[in-house]
């Protein structure tokens, strides 16, 4: 299987991983994008320091220079990257599963696509696994906020989760997917097969994200080397 984020450094370079706790994370347990990152760092003997975005200043004050690397929580990666000097590399776990499971450069696209989107174009949120929404759920709530205050246009959502996914995506003028930790890659690119068959933009919940923020640019520039794709 390709590397998740390894190969992006060099021998015992220091990575921050930013993981923030809020209602919508599971109970006594990381999600599987962090552990998946932190398991790989650790493996490959990268040291790495691990904390909340409301600790992200104090933790890098214990640092005798910068990090190599800091990943993040889609979810308050404008709130890091106003913390990190612009030196610092920054990306987030779902723009690295981006990279993993589907296409990035396709993905990319998708995400420069949602400004064009016209008032009330029909957006279908696609979520890989099922849950019960909370009350600031990133799929149904945050999301959709986001995109129609970057944009000041209204759009008309729809949801989907585990193996849903409509067939027919003729309809939609954009696809966000999850990051996928809990499909396969095969699964991702044949959604995104269907996606470019319908002539529909596609992108994922970071990337998306990142674009709302205005720093879309900025954390994808790590993979500027030609690591763009495995």
């Amino acid at each position: 299987q390709p590397p998740l984020v390894i190969d992006l450094l060099t021998p015992g370079a220091l990575v921050v991983c930013v993981t923030p706790i809020d209602a919508s994370a599971p109970k006594g347990r990381l999600i599987v994008p962090q552990v998946q990152a932190l398991r790989e760092l650790v493996e490959n003997h990268h040291p790495a320091l691990v904390v909340q975005h409301t600790e992200l200043s104090a933790g890098l004050k214990l640092l005798s220079a910068p990090p190599d690397l800091v990943i993040t929580d889609s979810q308050v990666v404008r709130e890091v990257a106003t913390i990190l000097p612009e030196s610092v590399p920054l990306t987030t776990f779902s723009i690295l599963f981006a990279r993993l499971k589907g296409d990035l450069n396709i993905l990319l696209d998708g995400a420069r696509a949602i400004d064009a989107l016209p008032p009330g174009a029909k957006v279908l949120i696609a979520e890989a696994c099922s849950h019960h929404a909370q009350e600031d759920d990133i799929a149904r709530v945050k999301l959709p906020k986001m995109l129609q205050k970057h944009t000041g246009r209204e759009f008309e959502f729809t949801w989907t989760s585990g193996h849903d996914f409509p067939a027919e995506l003729e309809s939609y003028a954009l696809v966000i997917m999850c990051g996928g930790c809990m499909l396969n890659p095969g699964e991702m690119r044949r959604r995104l097969r269907l996606c470019a068959a319908a002539g529909v933009a596609a992108t994922n919940f970071g990337l998306a994200i990142s674009q709302t923020q205005g720093i879309l640019e900025r954390v994808t520039r790590v993979f500027a080397g030609g690591e763009g794709n495995h």
